[in-house]
This record gives C-alpha cells, sequence and structure tokens, in this order.
C-alpha cells in the first residue's frame, strides 16, 4: 500500500467501521442497538470528513462543547427524521389501503 497520511488513514478506519456496522448479527438479535452503533460510525465519518474539509480551506477548527453538539445532532436528526415520515405519507397518499 501506498504511504498515507494519518488523516487519511484514520478517514479509511472511520469507513471501515460504518463498513462492518452494516453487518453481522446486532441487525438480527438487536436491531436499535444497530442502528445506533451504524449511526454512530456516520457521524464520525461525516465529522471527520467535514474537518478535513475545513483544514483544506483554511478554516479554523472551533471547539464545541459536547452538549452544544448533542443538541445540534439531535436537531439534525428530527430534521431528517421527520423528513422521510413525510416522504413516506406522500408515497401511501397515492395507494389504496
Amino acid at each position: 500500500m501506498t504511504d498515507l497520511s494519518d488523516d487519511h488513514m484514520h478517514l479509511l478506519a472511520l469507513a471501515r467501521r460504518a463498513f462492518d456496522a452494516e453487518q453481522g448479527a446486532l441487525w438480527r438479535d438487536n436491531p436499535e442497538a444497530a442502528v445506533d452503533r451504524h449511526g454512530a460510525a456516520c457521524d464520525a465519518l461525516w465529522d471527520e470528513l467535514q474537518r478535513q474539509v475545513d483544514m483544506q480551506d483554511g478554516k479554523v477548527p472551533v471547539l464545541e462543547h459536547p452538549q452544544v453538539a448533542k443538541i445540534k445532532l439531535a436537531r439534525r436528526m428530527r430534521r431528517e427524521i421527520i423528513e422521510e415520515v413525510c416522504a413516506a405519507i406522500e408515497d401511501m397518499e397515492g395507494r389504496e389501503l
């Protein structure tokens, strides 16, 4: 394998964790825990991508209190859930039950 930077190696490790979280017996045995694990892995991957893009753009990272980050994540998740539910309702409106 070619020489990769520490940032690139970290990104690949996070991606592998997300890919691994897509599979396994946990989905059969405890889907809720599997969703939590996969969601956390994907969030970590996207956060790292955002960090690297920001650094590439010359932005200085801003430290954020964990509670503030948690609130932002909750808002984003709520928005995404509402969008998915609305889309599902729109799909069902045209169908007969």
